[in-house]
């Protein structure tokens, strides 16, 4: 595999004066925990930059070492005696000298979103952060959760000696993974634990033993995991437990963006549903409904027949029961796709958590619940592992048939599913999350590539044309993504050469020649970047603005607003951009009128993305709407309404996305960038 050592040479050689450990010194870089999507990103980098300090401070003579586990480690919040740690997959990787004496060391733990920023932000009367506890002895072999050719020193697992085992152990974590803003994740935990309210559900109900403290949000894939909310402030602000104890001040980093995709296992079935309806459209208020929000929230029927599944692409499909995994509250992932799909802008009283209600409520906690609408379940999955299971106990998509799940995307993920023939992904209205080339699709339109199977288990950059990954996020017409964002205290920023935001800059160089798991919000050099960003609903009070505008990167000549530490919240809004790029086609979504209107046409009534074009070679060319191709009647448009020579759908002013073959070319960021409203 492509090595990034270069990538780092310069900066290597500047630090080393910066920091040259004594013999026997033990550096502690990095002790992160949360996001499950950001695990084996934050682990390759670490190790990428393990082999970059033993080069350029020991002259190679120490050894890189990693080790992995399933539930091998908990994050201890010691604010309470009431708190439950939270158990998750650890990652640990050290320096090594030929005594056995470990130098340096980088972890993290894969537990959530919010747990991570919570136990990241958690004040102790013994110092900040909640601290680990690795729960396997010494000598205990690797588990290899992350593949070896994936690792960059292209090793398997080592199990796990005396030395390294004391050097995590009761470390406090100093790096929060978060795939929402730390406001956002403060949000959803006050959610979680408010009073529940059946109308707006903005109140969730899980009430617990006290204020602080709520009631477990139980799996029902049979691995017996929990999440809890347990409260906790941001920078400034006094912890709920330690009230005379502020949260000290943190950067929040962006390292880079990923979408949200809808996976299915269709089992045996010839005839599957390919595209789902959001029914989402900023700024307007879809007359026809939010079909997707009402499948996951169980009043409608959950079979393949469900109005959420457009008839329209995919062909007819036999009505079958399915099973549909719901996130916990508490998860990003979940956040990500309740803000962004179900209780989205203009649209605030759906959600997946209607009909669920808190333990001591009813006994649909754990979740496992036959459809109000009928039909198939849906269930409670936590994490993004039980989301994608096992054949071997049978649960998550892996292990049940005529199911549907989301998870945030990755290669490790897909490459689970194989390849296989009985997977497929969705789309969302009619666009590709992935955006892949046709030839990668393995088996059929739309099967989760593998590219290259357990032998090549991840996937560059190089295989999307012109190296733009995922190029319907960047280009914004995808609707459902986030930014990954590592949470520092300003304390450490820019004090460790290979630890803090030194490993965040790595993965986000590090992603687009081995693991293109997400999109960069800028690489260290420049040649990538995101040009697209959310300005969204603020769950909190929030003055600044989006930050400063980056300078264009190299790759496709875009730039962003958020250049510096982020501002504002994430959930329910808008996606803004792209900016300073070219893009081939020209994308927005419309209102369609199957009524014909003599001598034109069918109607198409702009409604938002880029206006068409007057005056040009539309006219009598070709349209996608709805992911269905169609011609643009030979009359003169204007810059909101076209004619098509045949009618779109059957639904009178049914919302879809359109996309029309011709160049358009977005103006540059400029700063400040709005944060948004608040809702």
């Amino acid at each position: 595999m492509t090595r990034i050592q270069s990538l780092f040479a310069a900066a290597t050689v500047a630090a080393i004066a910066a920091v040259v450990p004594a013999a026997n010194a033990q550096n502690v870089h990095f002790v992160g925990a949360g996001s499950s999507a950001q695990w084996q990103m934050a682990a390759v980098a670490a190790d990428q930059l393990a082999i970059n300090e033993n080069s350029a401070v020991y002259g190679g003579a120490e050894t890189v070492q990693h080790w992995t586990y399933g539930n091998g480690a908990e994050a201890v919040d010691n604010r309470s005696t009431v708190i439950e740690p939270e158990v998750g997959n650890p990652w640990l990787v050290w320096l090594q000298d030929g005594s056995g004496n470990v130098t340096d060391i980088w972890f993290a733990l894969s537990v959530d979103s919010t747990v991570g920023v919570r136990t990241f932000s958690a004040q102790e009367t013994t110092g900040s952060g909640a601290t680990i506890t690795v729960l396997e002895p010494a000598g205990t072999a690797g588990a290899n959760k992350i593949k070896q050719q994936v690792w960059p020193d292209n090793a398997v697992d080592v199990a796990l000696t005396a030395n390294a085992l004391a050097a995590i152990q009761n470390q406090h974590i100093n790096v929060g993974l978060t795939d929402i803003r730390p406001e956002d994740a403060l949000f959803a935990t006050k959610r979680a634990l408010g009073k529940l309210n059946t109308s707006t559900w903005a109140g969730l109900g899980y009430i617990g033993p006290n204020a602080n403290v709520g009631s477990p949000i139980y799996t029902t894939q049979g691995t017996g995991t929990e999440a809890t909310p347990i409260e906790f402030s941001l920078q400034g602000k006094d912890d709920p437990f330690n009230k005379t104890i502020a949260v000290p001040a943190y950067t929040t980093i962006p390292v880079g963006a990923a979408p949200i995709v809808f996976i299915m296992n269709h089992g045996t079935a010839t005839a599957y549903p390919s595209d789902l309806k959001t029914g989402v459209t900023p700024g307007v208020k879809d007359p026809a409904g939010y079909p997707l929000a009402h499948l996951f929230d169980g009043t409608t029927a959950c079979t393949t027949t469900n109005p959420a599944f457009d008839a329209s692409i995919g062909g007819t499909v036999t009505s079958t029961p399915i099973t549909l995994f719901l996130r916990e509250p508490l998860s990003g992932t979940m956040n990500t796709t309740e803000f962004s799909l179900f209780r989205s802008d203009g649209n605030t009283d759906d959600s997946q958590e209607v009909g669920v209600i808190n333990a001591y409520n009813t006994p649909y906690n754990p979740l496992k619940l036959t459809c109000q609408g009928g039909g198939g379940q849906r269930q409670r999955a936590i994490g993004t592992g039980e989301v994608v299971g096992s054949t071997s106990p049978a649960y998550g998509l892996l292990g049940v048939p005529n199911s549907i799940g989301y998870i945030f995307y990755g290669f490790g993920n897909a490459s689970k599913f194989g390849g296989g023939a009985n997977f497929n992904y969705l789309t969302l209205d009619g666009v590709d999350p992935l955006g892949l080339p046709a030839n990668l699709t393995g088996n059929g339109a739309q099967t989760l590539p593998t590219c290259g199977g357990s032998s090549a288990p991840t996937c560059p950059a190089s295989l999307w044309t012109g190296s733009l990954s995922y190029p319907n996020l960047r280009n914004g017409t995808y609707k459902a993504w986030s930014i990954y964002r590592w949470l520092i205290a300003n304390s450490n920023i820019g004090t460790d050469p290979y630890g803090f935001d030194a490993v965040a800059q790595a993965a986000q160089d590090y992603v687009d020649q081995d693991v293109a798991d997400f999109v960069p919000f800028l690489t260290s050099t420049g040649s990538d970047g995101l040009s697209v960003y959310h300005s969204h609903f603020t769950q909190e009070v929030v003055t600044e603005d989006n930050g400063s505008a980056t300078a264009a990167n190299s790759l496709n000549g875009g730039n962003t607003l958020g250049g510096g530490p982020e501002a504002g919240g994430d959930m329910g809004g808008l996606i803004e951009g792209p900016f300073g790029i070219t893009v081939p086609t020209t994308n927005g979504t419309g209102e369609v009128h199957t009524t014909l209107v003599r001598n034109k046409g069918y109607e198409l009534l702009w409604k938002s993305g880029v206006h068409f074009t007057a005056g040009t070679s539309w006219e009598g060319s070709t349209i996608t709407i709805g992911g269905n191709s169609y011609t643009i009647a030979n009359v003169p448009l204007t810059t909101t309404i076209l004619y098509t020579t045949t009618p779109v759908g059957t639904t009178n002013d049914a919302i879809y996305s359109f996309s029309a073959p011709f160049a358009y070319t977005y103006p540059a960021a400029t700063a400040p960038g709005v944060v948004g409203k608040k809702q």
